[in-house]
């Protein structure tokens, strides 16, 4: 009951919080929310935080890249793929407690973002890699492995406020029932029959 009361007030907050900013994190609180009022998240535009710069090393016979660009470094070749802060995105994939956010036009081309391990309720989703090497996290992005900078490893999404203003929600706190000579006689009768 606490937990459910505390929560509650921290979900307000957020949503008052949320009305006077233009955009706010996605949260598994707000997940929460946007289904119960039915919402569906491919309806939604997603919003990354910060700069993410995905960089892979291209093999010598590979002559081809498709997005981003290739330059020489220490003799050799890098494919670079940078996705720049505010970039409008589109979920197209969902599970329990992830989402695949799309920034390009191809569908299989997102990047993960979801609960993390010790996340609460109200967390931001943040970016999911693959495996985490040192700093460096490793996702399949383009049907290639990339390593997403370390500045971009702890990125999360972000929805525009206005969406939440737009709920249904009700609250209302139970005042609760006190025991009094009326209910008492009412049920020593129902005893008694």
């Amino acid at each position: 009951m606490l937990y459910k009361k505390i929560f509650n007030t921290i979900l307000i907050a957020i949503l008052f919080a949320a009305s006077s900013t233009p955009k706010t994190y996605f949260t598994a609180a707000i997940r929460s929310q946007l289904a119960a009022n039915h919402q569906p998240l491919d309806k939604i535009q997603f919003y990354n935080d910060r700069n993410i710069v995905l960089r892979r090393d291209v093999k010598t016979g590979e002559a081809k890249v498709n997005d981003g660009k290739v330059v020489l470094e220490n003799g050799r070749n890098v494919n670079i793929i940078t996705l720049k802060k505010n970039t409008p995105g589109v979920c197209v994939l969902q599970r329990n407690n992830i989402v695949g956010i799309a920034f390009e036009q191809d569908n299989n081309n997102f990047i993960t973002f979801g609960k993390t391990k010790q996340a609460r309720p109200n967390d931001p989703y943040r970016i999911l890699a693959n495996e985490w090497i040192n700093e460096y996290g490793v996702i399949n992005y383009d049907g290639q492995l990339y390593h997403i900078e370390p500045a971009g490893t702890e990125a999360s999404i972000m929805i525009k406020s206005k969406i939440l203003r737009k709920l249904n929600i009700s609250q209302r706190e139970m005042k609760g029932r006190k025991v009094n000579d009326n209910d008492m006689s009412n049920h020593t009768a129902t005893e008694n029959k």
